[in-house]
């Protein structure tokens, strides 16, 4: 259960919440605003990671040949 936090208001369209709604089968537009956000922060976050693994490669993946 999330902490209760601050209360903001925002102009949102509603039928692009109620679609997000269906897609992410959340009960509640507040459900869905915050599990799209968490979505969106993590797949930013998994970006990043993944370009920190390439950087620090050189942009080379390397699987051994017993991994196969």
């Amino acid at each position: 259960m999330r902490k209760p936090g601050k209360r903001q208001s925002y102009e949102i369209d509603a039928a692009t919440i109620k679609q997000a709604q269906r897609i992410l089968g959340t009960k509640t537009e507040t459900e869905a605003i915050h599990k799209a956000l968490e979505l969106v922060t993590n797949e930013v976050r998994l970006a990043q990671a993944l370009k920190h693994l390439l950087d620090k490669g050189k942009g080379h993946l390397h699987v051994a040949v017993s991994e196969c």
